[in-house]
């Protein structure tokens, strides 16, 4: 993916100064959500403490102003987010900056290695926080705040890249009689993560979006402020036994703030897009070792 993040770096240095309004504005901002060591890692299928953080986990925030409009985009390095998180962190900020909650949008990448958001059981609906949810939504809160503080003349452009050399269908249509039979005892009509390189394989169960589209924002004097993307790809992973991190979204964000060569007020933002049956892993043959689920 890297030399589609050049490709994202060099059309951000060649952008014109497109719809350039006179009051347009954009400020943008990253608060730490990194849980205390001990917390459980949710990303596999069986919750185990976090001994070490790899990197740290942050709630990236973007602001926009037309001057008549306030909007706000909100990605957290978290597998997931509960909703009485989002609504206390968008009730809190409509509040205390006036933005409408329906003025705020907040989402959860799916790193599987960070604690949850999602609170004690993900599978129990619930009226209450634990204390890391109150911890998230005040600290998206103090992100969004931040870059509400930094409101800065700006020009806003937009594209896409490529990079379907990541993203495979996980689930397969296979040979007749070749599915295991599922946990209920029943059939299932695809397979999902079947062996690598298996012979009884027929074919995808549904296809992939390779695009990385993406919203880009720079000062009038060309340095970027913040570059908003999305791609379509579940999760990649890779670090040590109990290391909390925030997985390839931030890599990637890690990565094209350096290839912009940007200031430190420089924030990139990855949201996880339409993933649920894609990984990195290519089952027609092996290439090396790999982290997906």
């Amino acid at each position: 993916m890297w030399h589609r993040l050049l490709i994202l770096s060099l059309l951000f240095a060649s952008l014109p100064a497109p719809l350039l309004a006179q009051t347009f504005r954009a400020g943008a901002a990253t608060s730490n959500i990194t849980p205390p060591l001990g917390s459980p890692i949710v990303g596999g299928f069986t919750p185990f403490p976090a001994t070490h953080v790899h990197d740290e986990l942050h709630a990236r925030c973007l602001v926009l102003d037309d001057g008549a409009t306030k909007l706000v985009l909100v990605v957290c390095d978290l597998l997931g987010i509960d909703r009485l998180v989002s609504d206390e962190a968008r009730a809190i900020l409509q509040q205390d900056l006036g933005i409408p909650k329906e003025n705020v949008l907040i989402s959860a990448t799916h790193t599987h290695s960070a604690a949850s958001a999602l609170g004690k059981d993900a599978r129990i609906i619930s009226d209450s926080m634990d204390e890391y949810q109150r911890f998230v939504a005040r600290r998206i809160v103090d992100g969004v705040k931040r870059a509400n503080n930094v409101l800065r003349p700006a020009q806003v452009a937009w594209g896409k890249a490529e990079a379907p050399e990541h993203v495979f269908n996980r689930r397969w249509h296979m040979k007749p009689g070749t599915i295991p039979k599922n946990p209920f005892g029943g059939a299932d009509q695809v397979r999902m993560n079947p062996p690598v390189g298996s012979p009884d394989l027929v074919k995808p169960a549904g296809p992939t979006d390779p695009e990385i589209p993406f919203i880009a924002l720079r000062q009038p004097d060309g340095k970027p402020i913040a570059v908003f993307s999305t791609y379509s790809l579940h999760y990649v992973g890779g670090v040590g036994p109990g290391h909390i991190s925030a997985d390839y979204f931030g890599m990637y964000c890690d990565a094209l703030s350096r290839l912009l060569k940007a200031e430190p007020t420089f924030v990139a933002l990855m949201a996880n897009g339409t993933s649920g049956d894609i990984n990195n892993i290519d089952f027609r043959q092996a290439r090396g070792k790999q982290a997906a689920y």
